[in-house]
């Protein structure tokens, strides 16, 4: 734990920032009050740490802490003032003579999350961390930290007034068959008990995940549970000389297998091909490969948050000239972080529709969508696909061609707003450092580092921040 709090001081000594795991206090007359950054750090994977004795109003200058002992007892007494109670980890170093007390806050897992001031409540005494600031928890955040631990499934909700006659029959009696034939414990079922087994309905009415499976017209209960695709003609939205803002703007409603479907015909129609030639066969090649994208939409679907506070959203898809993003409502579920997706065995905000999905052929339950998608775009020559977990959205960007942006980009001076702009797309330090003819070390301490833990800039790899793999993307905060 020492060497975590020495390495902490020291890079604030040398960036001069806080950040989304480390909080800086003076504390020369006292301890300060820390409850809110006591709950925001509880609240998320990677906890954080307090450094107390660096005085962000001079610079982050070591000032040292007036009593070390007195700040580690009154901090134990905030923090039993937690509900949960937290177990702060202490570790002292010294700066110029001045000593620094390191306060480390584990995370919380998300069974035992909030974590709040115990007299405020837990709406009010609830955070979360945002950058280098704790700002309240948003009820969203809450009802999703509360269903988890109450094991709520939305994707089972029933709508008022849910009936039979909402499924389309042609789909439902497919999906029957389907069902007979690959779940060996349903082949001799019923009709009506291979809906229910499966989720499709509770005594006769449909469920959510049947309506947006089997429905004749989802949208007729959800009117919102659909899919908005944009096609916009640069690397932002914004209105051409005409007043238009979208080359391209169509809603993809029905069930997710049909919206899966419209959304791949829109992606094919807003997007290039490139001929490549082998031998004496021509062949056209998508400027983004196929199965990953279908594997991103439907993620979207099938993983997007449907409670209450977001069945009012649409899953979003906007084309740029450079990249395809795609998010959807609801951050990662059960609290694990960017970096485990794709190794972690992750568990399921809706695993009825998962089911459902998997039963019809449109999804698979194997957790392989994350692989494929990386994949995919290193097999089709594309930098890594970024994928964002962002306070009640999860994002994914897939990059496309990007020589013509390169080439608009050449010759500029350095400045925070030109690394911005030459980061829209993942960037090496390599890259940065030779765009704009400089060494990879300056580049490093005085913009990329101190630009991503502002915020600025994302680490592809975060959990790595030394890897000769690591790129640093364009935020929507930068």
């Amino acid at each position: 734990m020492n060497q975590i709090v020495e390495a902490t001081v020291d890079r604030v000594l040398s960036l001069q920032c806080e950040g989304q795991t480390v909080e800086v206090k003076a504390a020369r007359c006292g301890t300060p009050k820390l409850y809110e950054t006591l709950s925001s750090f509880a609240n998320q994977t990677d906890g954080g740490i307090i450094i107390c004795g660096i005085d962000e109003g001079e610079g982050f200058a070591p000032v040292g802490v007036f009593d070390p002992q007195g700040l580690q007892r009154d901090i134990v007494d905030q923090c039993k003032e937690m509900t949960p109670e937290l177990r702060p980890i202490f570790a002292l170093t010294e700066r110029d003579g001045a000593v620094i007390v390191g306060a480390v806050i584990q995370g919380l897992p998300m069974g035992q999350r909030p974590a709040y001031r115990t007299t405020a409540g837990i709406t009010k005494g609830s955070y979360i961390r945002a950058g280098d600031q704790d700002i309240h928890m948003s009820p969203q955040e809450l009802y999703e930290i509360e269903s988890f631990k109450n094991g709520i499934r939305s994707d089972r909700t029933i709508p008022e007034g849910s009936s039979a006659n909402l499924l389309d029959d042609a789909k439902t009696a497919a999906f029957v068959s389907a069902a007979q034939k690959n779940r060996m414990r349903l082949s001799e079922r019923s009709p009506r008990e291979v809906l229910a087994l499966t989720g499709v309905a509770i005594e006769g009415k449909p469920t959510l995940a049947g309506i947006m499976t089997l429905g004749d017209y989802p949208q007729q209960e959800y009117p919102n549970l659909c899919l908005t695709a944009v096609a916009v003609a640069g690397t932002s939205i914004s209105q051409d000389d005409a007043g238009n803002r979208f080359l391209d703007n169509k809603t993809m409603d029905g069930t997710i297998d049909e919206i899966v479907e419209d959304t791949m015909a829109f992606v094919a129609r807003n997007t290039k091909t490139r001929s490549v030639i082998t031998g004496a066969i021509r062949k056209d090649v998508p400027q983004y490969p196929e199965r990953a994208i279908r594997e991103i939409v439907t993620n979207s679907l099938m993983h997007r948050d449907y409670g209450p506070y977001n069945n009012g959203t649409p899953t979003r898809l906007t084309i740029f000239s450079d990249r395809i993003e795609c998010s959807n409502p609801g951050g990662i579920y059960g609290g694990q972080s960017v970096e485990e997706l794709g190794i972690s065995n992750m568990q399921t905000r809706n695993p009825t529709l998962v089911s459902i999905l998997e039963i019809q052929g449109v999804a698979e339950n194997r957790h392989s969508g994350i692989p494929v998608i990386r994949d995919e775009c290193e097999r089709a020559g594309l930098l890594p696909p970024v994928f964002e977990d962002r306070r009640g959205e999860f994002r994914v960007t897939v990059y496309g061609d990007t020589s013509v942006r390169e080439k608009e980009n050449e010759g500029e001076p350095l400045s925070e707003e030109a690394v911005v702009a030459f980061c829209r797309i993942p960037r090496s330090r390599e890259e940065v450092a030779e765009h704009f003819d400089t060494s990879k070390a300056y580049v490093a301490s005085y913009y990329l580092n101190p630009m991503a833990d502002r915020g600025l800039l994302l680490r592809t790899l975060p959990d790595k921040p030394r890897s000769k793999n690591q790129r640093y993307v364009a935020t929507r905060r930068g």
